[in-house]
């Protein structure tokens, strides 16, 4: 029996190393992994030379003269996601452990959601909440503190201030809570619109 609540944290794990680092802003899959299959995916995308990326959540459990267990499950569950052209989709099926595979529509902002996950993941002391839905509002550039450079959405509830990025691709969210001292983000200026093409010459 546990002697008290679990302890979480989130991990960022990405093939091959330095990837997560430089993430491309073309040709994203993003995959559905089989039940409890997540690590074995990426074990056969490795073998397939397709980098990946899957974001973890390691829990520690302390129990009464047992000690302690540890252990890392998708904070995203059954969801990798892949750089790769939708044309490798038959040989990623041929792995046997993806269920389904969603073409990215708008690639370069999944790779903008999942560097601002990354950043908030990393630099996160407090628990991290999945929303099953996008997180309406305004994305803001956080441009200093801990979570400097995180693209998000800064909302209140109950008094209290979240930052919450939204995996478009997905339709849903990962939010933390923002301690007090950072509650002055939520002032923080909008992203600029961006400015429409100009038109072409007649």
């Amino acid at each position: 029996m546990s002697t008290g609540p679990v302890a979480t944290s989130g991990l960022v794990r990405s093939w091959p190393e330095g990837f997560i680092d430089e993430l491309p802003e073309k040709d994203w899959l993003v995959l559905h992994a089989r039940p409890r299959q997540e690590k074995v995916l990426t074990a056969e995308l490795q073998r397939i030379k397709r980098p990946w990326v899957l974001f973890m959540e390691k829990r520690v459990r302390r129990y009464q003269n047992k000690g302690t267990q540890v252990s890392e499950v998708p904070l995203i569950g059954g969801y990798v996601f892949c750089h790769a052209p939708i044309e490798t989709k038959f040989d990623i099926y041929r792995t046997e452990r993806v269920v389904n595979i969603i073409e990215v529509r708008e690639p370069r902002q999944l790779a903008i959601d999942l560097r601002s996950l990354r950043g908030l993941i990393e630099r996160s002391t407090a628990p991290l909440v999945i929303r099953p839905e996008l997180v309406p509002g305004t994305p803001v550039v956080i441009r200093s503190g801990m979570f400097s450079g995180v693209q998000g959405i800064v909302t209140r509830r109950q008094g209290k201030a979240r930052l919450a990025v939204n995996i478009q691709a997905l339709g849903t969210a990962v939010e933390v809570e923002l301690e007090a001292d950072f509650a002055e983000l939520a002032n923080t200026p909008p992203l600029p619109t961006p400015l429409p093409a100009p038109a072409a010459p007649a």
